[in-house]
């Protein structure tokens, strides 16, 4: 009987180790996350703004190909209709040496009329060169304000990346460090409590989820544990876990622990 009794209580007691080490390891996985979180934080919006500045130029500079493509369609309308007007302006040299010969007046209406039809055809291609040489000009105007913006944004991105890689400079190495450890620490702790953690992590504001008990209340959303949850947090029985928003609850004994291993 006292035998049981004595197996009973050396079962509870690595219960209770157990539990606390695994408590221990969360909340030292999230110090450490925490630690990665500020270092991205300091980083701010500048990998976002440039990679839209990236984006940007990369638009601005598939429109310049846009335009240049524009401009030599134009440029080739522009020789064909040359081309035309030569070929229509020797068929009229054509016709008008025939009337020289002609035998009826049947004849030379026809040759008039021919003449006439390509000399408009010699206007209409004149008003597409017109046409085509004002849209090119206008294509050419974007073309230049579009290539000065391009080389506008480009210095724009080049500082704003410097400015990125010197901020990752000084960080990456503290970077690594500490993603090192989180996978340290994320190997000693079960994969089901692994992936709660990292659940209420994402949900979480600030990354949060695994805070202590400050004044009775909930670290995380601040809201009053009550004396019975206190205690089983206390005793490190069981994972508590608070009961408005989800995250884990550690007590001052917990962080003890954490602050004698570092």
């Amino acid at each position: 009987m006292a035998e049981n009794q004595e197996n009973k209580l050396n079962e509870e007691e690595q219960v209770e180790v157990t539990v606390e080490k695994k408590l221990v390891a969360l909340y030292t996985l999230q110090q450490i996350d925490s630690k990665i979180d500020k270092i991205r934080i300091q980083r701010g919006e500048l990998p976002e703004e440039v990679q839209d500045l990236e984006d940007e130029v990369a638009g601005l500079e598939t429109r310049i190909e846009n335009y240049n493509e524009e401009i030599k369609k134009y440029k080739t309308d522009v020789t064909n209709f040359k081309i035309k007007i030569k070929e229509t302006q020797a068929k009229i040299k054509k016709y008008q040496d025939q009337l020289d010969n002609v035998r009826n007046s049947r004849e030379y209406d026809s040759l008039q009329k021919e003449t006439e039809y390509e000399s408009l055809e010699i206007q209409l291609c004149e008003k597409k060169i017109h046409e085509c040489t004002l849209k090119m000009e206008d294509v050419k105007k974007n073309l230049t304000e579009t290539e000065e913006k391009v080389e506008e944004r480009k210095s724009y991105l080049e500082g704003k990346r410097s400015e990125l890689n010197t901020l990752i400079e000084e960080t990456e190495k503290e970077e690594k460090t500490l993603m090192a450890q989180s996978a340290e620490s994320e190997s000693v702790i079960e994969d089901r409590l692994l992936a709660a953690y990292k659940r209420i992590r994402k949900g979480a504001r600030n990354g949060l989820a695994v805070v202590n008990i400050e004044r009775d209340a909930c670290g995380g959303c601040f809201s009053r544990i009550p004396p019975q949850h206190q205690l089983d947090i206390r005793i490190h029985k069981k994972i508590i876990v608070c009961e408005y928003c989800g995250r884990i609850l550690v007590d001052d004994d917990i962080i003890e622990q954490y602050k004698s291993m570092n």
